[in-house]
């Protein structure tokens, strides 16, 4: 009789198909491992999230505010300062110059209103819709009366529209002023 061990093709395939079982049985080993990893890690997760959803709701909420007050606070004084910056006596003076061309002057004028309006996007993360909605209608009352001025005064030179601008009266800008000092009130 002749043994299959005798042969070398046999004996190469007995040695790989031992190889590949090895190999196989490791990757079963490994994946049956992996598994019961994520078994113990899920369950010691969920016993974290137990211990977190068992505390006093007190505690976050304090925890919380410490964090968003301050947040919320820095946003009111923000928005208060932008409005601040964009009544027409403030507006005015930080952006007239006598030499400037009409275009040049309103163009200015309504670019840095605008321009400070992005600055101060993200407060809207930290007030109420309706204050939010108030410094949006305050800017879009300073864009138009700004265009206003300048197309009711046609011949009028700088230093003219300059001066009718800084007596103009604002009331979204009042009001929107108003709104946010009750709501930095009611914090």
């Amino acid at each position: 009789f002749l043994r299959l061990t005798d042969m070398p093709e046999i004996d190469y395939i007995c040695r790989n198909f031992i190889i590949m079982n090895w190999v196989n049985i490791f990757s079963i080993i490994a994946t049956v491992a992996l598994i019961i990893s994520v078994y113990i890690y899920t369950k010691r997760t969920q016993s974290v999230d137990n211990n977190c959803d068992s505390r006093n709701d007190n505690d976050l909420k304090v925890v919380s505010l410490k964090l968003i007050v301050p947040l919320k606070i820095q946003a009111y004084e923000r928005l208060l300062l932008y409005i601040e910056r964009v009544q027409f006596p403030v507006l005015v003076k930080r952006i007239f110059n006598p030499v400037m061309s009409r275009n040049d002057f309103q163009f200015s004028l309504m670019q840095n209103v605008q321009d400070e309006f992005e600055h101060n996007l993200a407060q809207r993360l930290y007030v109420t819709e309706e204050t939010w909605h108030l410094v949006d209608l305050a800017k879009e009352e300073v864009l138009q009366n700004i265009n206003a001025v300048f197309n009711d005064n046609p011949d009028a030179d700088v230093a003219m529209i300059a001066q009718k601008l800084a007596s103009f009266n604002n009331p979204m800008v009042e009001k929107a002023v108003i709104n946010i000092k009750r709501e930095f009130n009611s914090l």
